[in-house]
């Protein structure tokens, strides 16, 4: 099992990676872009089709990190006037609700990957790329995600036991 956890923990980190290469490269490929434009040659046309593809890519690889991380949206708003003794099994509530619908769209990502790769799907634009690499994304990021959530509850985190959410009010 620890060997299974260190692997999963690995396959998060270099997600991230993956996910700050991506920005960097996708910022390089569009100031060659812009400067080629500009000094009147012209610029590669998959450009912005590989734009449009990194954008998906690179949030799809960052997102179970980011929920790691405790970087995603939590509303405070309607759970601090809730009691303080049900505020925990509503929080766990929650996060296994997140889980089940992030693991919902990675179900429906897996199976419209599938269905791509049996069909043979191809993307046409100004390059034609498979349309399962458009599901892959969506597929493993949202598996991310809704392993992420289950973390939470499962090891006995709780954002409201914890000074890292504290606003004026908490400190």
């Amino acid at each position: 099992m620890k060997t299974l956890v260190k692997f999963y923990n690995f396959c998060v980190q270099a997600l991230a990676a993956f996910s700050g290469a991506t920005i960097a490269a996708l910022a390089l490929l569009i100031v060659i872009d812009v400067s080629l434009r500009f000094f009147g040659f012209e610029p590669p046309a998959a450009t912005v089709a590989l734009t449009e593809y990194a954008l998906l890519y690179f949030t799809m690889a960052a997102a179970p990190w980011l929920v790691r991380q405790r970087g995603h949206v939590v509303v405070r708003i309607v759970f601090d006037r809730l009691p303080p003794t049900s505020q925990k099994r509503w929080e766990y509530g929650i996060y296994f609700l997140c889980a089940l619908v992030a693991f919902s769209i990675a179900i429906i990502a897996g199976v419209l990957l599938v269905d791509s790769v049996t069909l043979g799907d191809v993307e046409q634009r100004s390059i034609d790329v498979p349309r399962w690499l458009l599901f892959l994304p969506l597929l493993v990021g949202f598996f991310g995600v809704g392993t992420e959530m289950l973390r939470f509850p499962l090891t006995g985190f709780s954002f409201y036991e914890s000074d890292e959410l504290a606003g004026p009010e908490k400190v």
